[in-house]
C-alpha cells in the first residue's frame, strides 16, 4: 500500500471513529434531556441528579465508540 492509499484510510478510519464519538455525545445529551432528570419528583425533590456511575459509564461509551 503507497503512503498516500495509507494516508486515505487513516484518514477514513479517523472519520469513521469521531462521527461515532459525535452519535454517543449526542445520545448522552438525550438521555439528560429525558424524563429522568427534568422535573419535580413526587415528594418535592428534584429530578435534576445523576449519578456518578451514569456519567462515567457514558463516558466509557463516548471513549470506546468507534474503537
Amino acid at each position: 500500500m503507497n503512503y498516500i492509499v495509507r494516508l486515505q484510510v487513516d484518514t477514513a478510519t479517523a472519520r469513521a471513529e469521531l462521527a461515532a464519538k459525535a452519535a454517543a455525545i449526542q445520545a448522552f445529551r438525550i438521555h439528560l434531556a429525558s424524563e429522568k432528570f427534568c422535573g419535580i419528583e413526587a415528594d418535592g425533590s428534584r429530578k435534576d441528579w445523576i449519578a456518578v456511575a451514569d456519567v462515567l459509564a457514558w463516558l466509557a461509551a463516548v471513549t470506546d465508540a468507534g474503537a
